[in-house]
Order: structure tokens, then C-alpha cells, then sequence
């Protein structure tokens, strides 16, 4: 297992600087084996290329893609398992997350083991390739309650140390964990590093720099990007990516843009459904060449990016993204002032099975409102669950309230906010 890992890093580190030609070759010889494994063994997929006269067969190009439909987080997750399931695959031996993302819709995904091991090797090669070092210390924030602090093999050969801070505690907690591990990178949330910012500037602490802070989830803001770089005088590297997906893109110091794992996915960007020019905005659209448990094949994740015109100039020829609009979300704030970032509030709600939808918002000081869009499956029981998840959150002083609605009401032409606080608002 070390072996492979190794080497799988090792080519994923090469195949940026490869030809355009011989990148493309890679996806197409992958985008054949995962459609004809996705007819072969998935109903969904096997159904939906049978009602369109699609054979795998007929998919042999990144152009020929564009004759499957698209897929939606919301037709999975209405979807029973065993058919947005590989039946060649055993569910007990597979990876599984809850992810809500831009639509505010939770749904469980699969992994098998080989393919996870890709998803973490994707993020580790955008780490490397932007300026992490295999001897530095890593601290990450992280949305459970509870820390499993159990080192990797690697960190006891003295690689790419981590000591990980959970979200739920409180900023003085994190200052104090910071302090104690003097970290050389730093990897959180942009509503974390925004409140741990504002923090030390409260405190007025100047002992806490580490090299690089590296940003993933959610936008990060030109605010909070100068932000950062004023208190804490380093560079900041924002990674885009999704649980579907992996890491989709990293930021390129040199390019001015983002690069595409290209060798991993295939990245469309549409608007009406239509591939668009370089320079203008679409739809994010994924598929997750690394997907064989419950393929990710046109999978829209709801975000809107931008295409460069640029060709990239740091020697990697993987395509650049220009920029990239994900989720927004608000703080939520207690009456002492505290804030509280969206992520705890995920873990609260998007493992709760029979939940189509989910909205948090706060009026004021005192009330919380959970709005919840149920399915069919979904127990009344199971709010009492969350009720107590959110109290270790908020504590006793807020009241919390419970809307269950038939269909959420959602602006067309904004985008959804899972966490939205009228004292929260983001700068």
C-alpha cells in the first residue's frame, strides 16, 4: 500500500509537465473505462444511456462526453443505492461522506480504497505543487467535534507533521494549539482563518506566522485574502475542490489562475448546457475519472467558474481556471459576540438521512431557525438529535426553532446560503 501510494504520487507530480497530446490521451483512455464500467454496472447510468441509444462504445473523446446527460447532486440523492451503485463493488470496503455544497442538498457518496487513495493524493500534489515542503509542520482545522490526533506512518519518519484543531473549540483554544506546535503551514476554512485572524488581532498576538496558508471550501474573498496577508504576512494559496470530486484545481503563484487536475477529471464548464468561450462565466461540471463506486460522470456541483484565456507559463501545461465562484455563507454569532463558522453546522445536519434540503438562519441574537426539506425517510425523531448537535454549538441562551416545508424557497438568481445570519455577514 505504501509502495503504490508513493508511486501514484510520483506520477500525478510528472503529469502536469506532459504534452497537451499525451494529457489528453490520459483522460480519454480513462474516460472509457469509466463509462463502460458505469453502463456495465451502475442501472442508473446502463438506464440513461439506453433511453438516449448511447452505446459505451460511442464514448471515446472529451467531445463525445457531451452526448451523455447531465447529472445532478439532486437526481443521486433521490436515487435508491443500488442504482447509483457499482454492483461490482462492496459497500462495507468503501469511503463514505455527506456533502451538501452550493445546493444546500446533503447526499452520501462512495469511494472505493483505490480511488481514495487518488482523491488524497490530489490534494497532496497541489499542496507540493504549491510550496509545501515534505519536513514541514502542518496544522489543519477540521469540522468534527472530536480530533483523532493518531499519526501516519509518514509522520513518524518526521514528513509532513500534523496536528489538527477542531472548529467546535473556541479561538483562544485554537491560539493556544497554534502556539504549542509553531506550525509552518496552516489549512482551514476561510470563515476559520478569518476568525482566527480577527482574534489575534484582539489579543494583539504577533508570534503566530507560518510560511503558507493554504484555503480550500467556500470563497475565498479578495477581503479576506488581503486579510490574511495583513495578519499574518504570508502567502495564501486557495485550492478549489469537493468531496465528488477531490481537489479540481489549485492556485498557480505564477499563472495567475488555477490549474485543472486534469489528469484525474474532466472539467466543463456550460451555460445552457453549452460548453462556453474562454473568459466567460459557466457552470461547473465534473467528471471524476477516479469514480467507480458511484461514478461522478457530468456530475454538476452547483459552482460557477470562469475558463483562462491564458495559457499556463510555469511549465505544467494543465488548463487554468481564471476564477472561481463557490458557497457563501455567513458567521453565525452569540450573544457574547462570539462566531461561529458554517462548518460545525454541516456536521450537524448533512448526516441526517431523509434530509433533501437545509437552511440555518439567524434573525438575531437569540432565535435560530432550522428549515429542513424533508424526504419521504426522514423521522421527526431525528430532530431532537440535531437539536442537541447544535446546543453543544450555540449552548442554552439561543432559542432554536424547527420548520419542516414541502419545498424550500429558493432565489433563482442568487445563490444558496445553507448558513445565513443577518449579524453574520461575511465583509
Amino acid at each position: 500500500m505504501v509502495a503504490r501510494q508513493f508511486y501514484g504520487l510520483y506520477k500525478l507530480m510528472r503529469n502536469p509537465r506532459k504534452s497537451c497530446q499525451a494529457i489528453l490521451e490520459i483522460q480519454e483512455r480513462k474516460l472509457r473505462r469509466l463509462v463502460r464500467h458505469a453502463a456495465n454496472n451502475v442501472p442508473y447510468y446502463r438506464e440513461s444511456f439506453k433511453a438516449l441509444n448511447i452505446k459505451p462504445e460511442d464514448i471515446r473523446t472529451l467531445k463525445d462526453l457531451q452526448k451523455l446527460p447531465l447529472t445532478s447532486k439532486k437526481i443521486l440523492q433521490e436515487l435508491p443505492l443500488k442504482k447509483k451503485m457499482a454492483g461490482t463493488v462492496d459497500l462495507q470496503r468503501c469511503h463514505s461522506f455527506s456533502t451538501s455544497g452550493t445546493t444546500g442538498i446533503p447526499l452520501k457518496i462512495y469511494f472505493r480504497r483505490r480511488d481514495m487513495i487518488y482523491m488524497n493524493l490530489s490534494w497532496m500534489r497541489a499542496y507540493l505543487a504549491a510550496g509545501l515542503k515534505p519536513r514541514d509542520k502542518l496544522l489543519v482545522f477540521v469540522g468534527a467535534s472530536e480530533v483523532d490526533q493518531k499519526k501516519s506512518w509518514y509522520e513518524h519518519l518526521g514528513f509532513l507533521r500534523r496536528k489538527k484543531i477542531s472548529t467546535w473549540a473556541r479561538p483562544e483554544e485554537w491560539v493556544k494549539g497554534i502556539r504549542g506546535w509553531n506550525p509552518d503551514v496552516i489549512i482551514g476554512y476561510v470563515m476559520t482563518l478569518n476568525i482566527l485572524g480577527e482574534t489575534l488581532q484582539r489579543i494583539k498576538a504577533r508570534d503566530i506566522s507560518p510560511r503558507i496558508i493554504f484555503h480550500s471550501s467556500a470563497v475565498l474573498d479578495d477581503f479576506s485574502r488581503k486579510f490574511f496577508h495583513s495578519v499574518f504576512s504570508c502567502r495564501v494559496v486557495d485550492l478549489y475542490g469537493s468531496y465528488e470530486g477531490g481537489c479540481i484545481a489549485w492556485e498557480c503563484e505564477v499563472c495567475s489562475g488555477y490549474h485543472i487536475s486534469s489528469d484525474l477529471l474532466i472539467v466543463e464548464i456550460l451555460k445552457n448546457d453549452k460548453p462556453v468561450s474562454p473568459g466567460e462565466a459557466g457552470e461547473v461540471v465534473i467528471t471524476n475519472l477516479h469514480s467507480y463506486a458511484m461514478p461522478f460522470i457530468r456530475y454538476q456541483l452547483g459552482d460557477m467558474a470562469v475558463l483562462s484565456k491564458k495559457k499556463p507559463s510555469c511549465g505544467r501545461e494543465f488548463p487554468l481556471l481564471e476564477n472561481i465562484q463557490g458557497r457563501i455563507d455567513d458567521f453565525i454569532v452569540l450573544r457574547n459576540g462570539q462566531k461561529l463558522t458554517p462548518h460545525p453546522f454541516y456536521h450537524c445536519l448533512d448526516p441526517v438521512p431523509g434530509i433533501r434540503r437545509w437552511r440555518i438562519i439567524q434573525e438575531d441574537a437569540d432565535k435560530l431557525t432550522v428549515e429542513i426539506e424533508a424526504g419521504n425517510d426522514f423521522e421527526k425523531s431525528s430532530l431532537r438529535a440535531i437539536e442537541d448537535r447544535l446546543r453543544n454549538l450555540v449552548g442554552d441562551e439561543m432559542e432554536i426553532y424547527f420548520s419542516l416545508v414541502e419545498s424550500m424557497v429558493i432565489h433563482p438568481s442568487l445563490k444558496f446560503r445553507a448558513v445565513s445570519s443577518k449579524m453574520g455577514t461575511r465583509p
